[in-house]
Formats: C-alpha cells, structure tokens, sequence
C-alpha cells in the first residue's frame, strides 16, 4: 500500500490557492501551479480507466485488496459502515456486492485478504489481530452472495488469537493460507493446506512452521515465488511489541512450501528458530530494523536480494542491499544520509513510517533498481549490478501521477469539507493482469492510524477508486 498524506487539495480551478500536505507532524506547502502541472502529467501517462468501486471508512489507515483471476476481479474492503465487504465483476462488467458480519474497529493491522482456489470458490479473511478467526468462503463457485461465515478452520483451540493471514497457491494451484498464532514477541507461524475436493483444511507441516520459543516471533515478508521456481522467505525477529525489539534479518527457500532449505541447500528442519535460521545481517534490537521494510527481489541471475535499513557507525539510518553470492551474502551500503535517524519504538501501528524501501528489481539497462520513499521524496538508488555499488540517486514514483489527481476530484466534497489530516492512499493489485496486459490499482484518503486507538474525530467515507494502468 503506497501513501502519500494530504490534508486539503483544492483542483486548478481555485489557481491561486495552495495546497497543504501533512506528513506525520511533517508539512509541505504545494502551489496551485504544482497541482496544474501534476494534471498535465496525468494526461499523458498510462491510466486507461477509473471507476467507482464504493464509498469506504476512511476513519483510520486500513488495507482493503484486489485479486483479478483472468476475467473474474474481487475487491474486499470495509464500507462506510466498517463492514465487511466484498465486490465481484467480470471484467468491463457491472459490480454486485456482498457483505459479512464483521465490523472494523480502530486496529491498522486488521486488513482483508483473499484467494480463489481450484474450483472458483473465494475465501476470505482479515478483521484480526490476535482475534478470534474471521473466515468466509463461498458455496457456488465465483458467487460472493454465497459467502458464508466458516467457525474453524483447522483446529478451533489454535484460532483464537490470528494476525497477518496471507492467502497463496502453489506450484499445484492448491490454496494454503499462514498467519501467526499468538502476538507480538511471543508467536508462532502456522500454515493450512485446502483440499477443493473435500472443501476441508489440514495442517501443512507436521510441527508449527516457526517457533519463537517464547522469547520472540517472526514478521515475515513473503514465501515469494522467484524465478528458479523456489519460494523464497525472509523475515526478522521481534522480541516484544516494541517495535525498537527488532532484529536478525533471516532466510529460508522452499520448492513446494513443505520442505524447506538455507540458501545453500541445506535442510531444515521445523519449526524454524533463531538458533536454526540462516542470518543475513545479525542486526541486534535497537539498531534500526524494523517488520515491514525488508523487501525481496531477485538480479540478473536469479539470485535472491534484500532492501532494508539501519543505523549505520554514526548512528544515521542508511538504506542497505544484500545479496546472496557464491560466499555468502553480501551487503552493501547504498544510501549516505546524514543527520537522519529514525528513532521508533512503542506498542501498535506506527503510523506513517518517514522511511519505506520496495523490492529490489533489475532496470532494463541491467543495474539494480531500488525505490526508497524518505518523508516525502520518492527516491532511486541506482545500483550496480556486479559490485553493488550506488552509481546514482534520482527521483522516481511509486505509482501512475495522474492517480492522485483523479482520487482528489472523486473525493472533492470530502476534501473541502474537512479539516482533518488525510492520507492518499494506493494498493497495487494481486493475481492476473486484463487480456491487454494492464495493472489494477485502488486508491482513496483516509485519516492516518493512530497507533490503533479512536481518534477524536471520524472523517467523511470516501470514494474507492479502481484505475486500470496500461503499461508504457
């Protein structure tokens, strides 16, 4: 999910007007000019359409999802209402809507996620942080209006306390979902199997995945199929719900998500721990890494690679690459910040983080492409494939220009109505692209989390937008 906060945008029609973005405490004062211009990009970028999906909470930060399945597209999120909703088309068709008993609160973490599995039923989960479970599938393949609440799903004494449920299919389609069980600093990774023809779940493994013992738990990042047809997995420790606990950046490979290996091959044996986990960088609590900005890519040989942060010998927060080689993994310094560290800890959703990697990737001259936003720049680090060298740093964007924009006029009465802060918020979307090739994104405003407590005003819904992104 891609943010960019603003507070008030006024369109060109008012010229002489400004514009005010808020930033976690951090302001940026934007020209009616600036607005104008950011409209002249838009007309010649690479959004085909947008369309209204709903209007949507918009009280706090929360991540709905898009899943296109060839010409089947879901949309899941949580109406003005805060209830749990779910929208179906084929593609180029009209919506139908559906909705289930589940209301949101104020916790950031309780996102919705889905996946189709073999037969075309959808399942859908989210509404949890340490939570009870909330699971729904449908009855008729591709229905949403056949959505029925499913009590357990494997073992009902387990599935009392779920975070972080993330859907996937393997090399065989067949569905698995992982989610911890437990909480912050003492945690364990567990992983289901479906089985479409029975329409029951098992456990995959025979052990829990991962085993903090106790002392911690694991924020994983992925599995992540890659191009030598492996999933990939990377992940830190955390020791207690302070967030500053952090640290011992890992990874572990998997060829069907069952059996599981380092990077060099080698078995290992479930669950995972600290004492058995391959480290890339033995970052120790309190040195500046934190869940939620590790990302995985893969370079020109298929070998896996690693954005994150933290402090460097001075103390400044600096963006590192690691990738793994014939010796090893090697990590590299990218960035060269000075006087800038973030200094973060405490309990809940953090709000607006002032750093945010994405994955690596190779740009098509074949250097290493790494997008960092810092508070508000969006930044590439250009690096050289062979060395890891920084070569240079230039400004990029997270997402089609004319995004912005388009979520601004839809949401006008909204903007001009209120005083409150408000986040522009993007999620590219999951699964397939359309027969043309093109990507699916959402966007709409919201009011920043607030480390999951009420704030002391609600704001307006928003309208939901759905833009389809042909690429250039």
């Amino acid at each position: 999910m891609l943010m960019v906060k603003t507070k008030k945008l006024l369109l060109a029609s008012v010229a002489k007007s400004v514009v005010l973005l808020a930033a976690a405490g951090v302001s940026a004062l934007i020209s009616a000019q600036q607005v104008v211009k950011s409209q002249q990009v838009s007309a010649q970028d690479s959004v085909v359409q947008t369309t209204a999906i709903d209007n949507v909470w918009s009280g706090h930060r929360i991540k709905p999802y898009l899943l296109t399945r060839g010409e089947h597209q879901f949309v899941a999120y949580f109406d003005a209402n805060r209830q749990m909703t779910v929208a179906h088309r084929l593609l180029g068709k009209p919506w139908r809507y559906s909705k289930v008993d589940s209301w949101l609160g104020w916790d950031s973490h309780n996102y919705v996620t889905m996946e189709l599995d073999s037969v075309g039923n959808l399942h859908v989960m989210g509404n949890m942080h340490a939570d009870p479970i909330e699971y729904f599938r449908t009855t008729e393949p591709y229905t949403i209006r056949s959505l029925k609440r499913v009590p357990v799903m494997v073992d009902k004494a387990v599935e009392k306390r779920m975070t972080y449920p993330i859907f996937m299919l393997n090399k065989k389609g067949e569905l698995l979902v992982k989610y911890r069980d437990g909480g912050s600093g003492d945690g364990s990774e567990i992983y289901n199997i479906y089985d479409a023809s029975k329409q029951t779940w098992s456990r995959l493994h025979e052990n829990q995945f991962l085993d903090g013992e106790g002392l911690m738990s694991g924020y994983f990042e992925g599995p992540t199929k890659g191009p030598d047809g492996n999933f990939h997995l990377i992940w830190v420790w955390r020791n207690s719900p302070n967030a500053a606990t952090n640290h011992s950046l890992s990874y572990a490979r998997s060829p069907d998500l069952a059996n599981w290996e380092d990077s060099s091959g080698n078995p290992i044996k479930l669950p995972l721990t600290l004492k058995h986990t391959e480290i890339v960088d033995p970052v120790k609590p309190g040195q500046g890494m934190i869940n939620g900005n590790v990302k995985l890519g893969f370079d020109n040989d298929g070998k896996p690679m690693i954005s994150y942060h933290k402090y460097d010998e001075n103390g400044n927060t600096q963006m590192y690459l690691a990738r793994r080689d014939d010796k090893g993994w090697t990590k590299a310094k990218i960035s060269d910040w000075k006087d800038f560290r973030w200094e973060f800890g405490g309990h809940g959703s953090l709000g607006r983080f002032p750093i945010k990697p994405y994955n690596p990737v190779v740009a098509a001259d074949g250097t290493i492409s790494v997008i960092v936003r810092k508070d508000d720049d969006v930044l590439r680090f250009v690096v050289d494939h062979d060395n890891l060298k920084t070569l240079n740093v230039e400004p990029a964007d997270l997402y089609p220009p004319s995004i912005l924009p388009r979520t601004t006029e839809s949401n006008k009465v909204m903007m001009q109505s209120t005083h409150l802060p408000l986040e522009h918020l993007v999620f590219a979307g999951k699964g397939d692209k359309s027969k043309q090739g093109n990507r699916f994104y959402l966007s709409w405003y919201s009011q920043p989390g607030n480390r999951d407590r009420a704030h002391a005003f609600i704001s307006q819904p928003s309208v939901m937008l759905l833009h389809e992104v042909a690429d250039k």
